[in-house]
């Protein structure tokens, strides 16, 4: 497979090819929760301006039906509910014989812009500049093609460090080659990063694997950096839940939720 500064390159139609760039931690075969997310989000939006309301998108849930390969996929969107102030839109990621995600959004019409505003509860974290960056891959468990292709600024916890975590994030490459990915599409590729970067244990003996991402969308975000706050909770006999609420460099933008499988993972098994 060639190499190109991008999480996918575009095929014929709606196929696209996955890079290196989105392979995931769990198994070397598959791509991680992240890039997926985003090109099904991008499907979204599509369809969303061609329908010209001017709604934004206000929800977002994936379903992750079966592991996800490095193949060429396609991605495609259908308006499921039509109205000038609420729209619901659904997508598809497949390989051509069967769907692989599936993803719905609500999409609505933001308040009037005279709507008094209400003073935020929680500040942003603070700022990426001046802090150090660190790259997750220098912990070989965590060596995979994303978590390469993105910065990582921790403003607390580490990928090496099981616990909750606070780290700005932005991608390396774009989506797709010569196009800048919108700013849904980079909330997208960013918060499915929680149930990693918060894993309570360690990862060559636990495997943290999410069936699932919603997401629930404040407002778009500005600036090139968006930062996860996340943090995870498993109990012994209970379904493991991992959460995070992301900020740009104004405040809160989104908060989401995933559940978590939890499971041993075999030694010399696939990652």
């Amino acid at each position: 497979m060639a190499t190109i500064d991008a999480f996918y390159e575009p095929g014929d139609g709606e196929t696209y090819l996955a890079t290196e760039h989105t392979q995931g931690p769990w198994d070397s075969r598959f791509q991680h929760g992240g890039p997926p997310a985003a090109l099904l989000t991008r499907a979204i939006e599509r369809l969303l301006s061609r329908e010209g309301a001017g709604l934004v998108v206000a929800r977002l849930t994936f379903d992750i039906l079966r592991p996800i390969p490095r193949l060429p996929l396609s991605a495609t969107a259908r308006m499921d509910r039509y109205g000038r102030r609420i729209q619901l839109v659904r997508a598809t990621l497949s390989d051509g014989a069967e769907p692989l995600v599936t993803a719905s959004a609500w999409a609505v019409a933001p308040a009037p812009e005279h709507f008094p505003p209400t003073e935020q509860a929680v500040p942003a974290p603070p700022s990426p500049i001046g802090l150090a960056e660190r790259d997750p891959t220098d912990h070989p468990e965590w060596r995979c093609g994303f978590l390469a292709a993105t910065e990582w600024r921790f403003v607390r916890g580490d990928y090496g460090t099981p616990g909750p975590a606070t780290v700005w994030m932005r991608p390396r490459v774009p989506l797709l080659p010569d196009e800048v990915p919108s700013p849904i599409q980079r909330v997208a590729l960013t918060v499915d990063s929680a149930n990693g970067v918060s894993a309570v244990r360690e990862i060559t003996d636990w495997s943290f694997i999410p069936p699932e991402l919603t997401v629930h969308v404040v407002r778009a975000p500005r600036g090139e950096w968006l930062c996860l706050d996340a943090s995870s909770f498993v109990q012994p006999g209970a379904v493991g839940l991992a959460g995070a609420d992301l900020y740009d460099g104004d405040g809160l933008v989104a908060r989401s939720a995933q559940a978590i499988l939890v499971a041993a993972r075999t030694p010399g098994g696939a990652r």
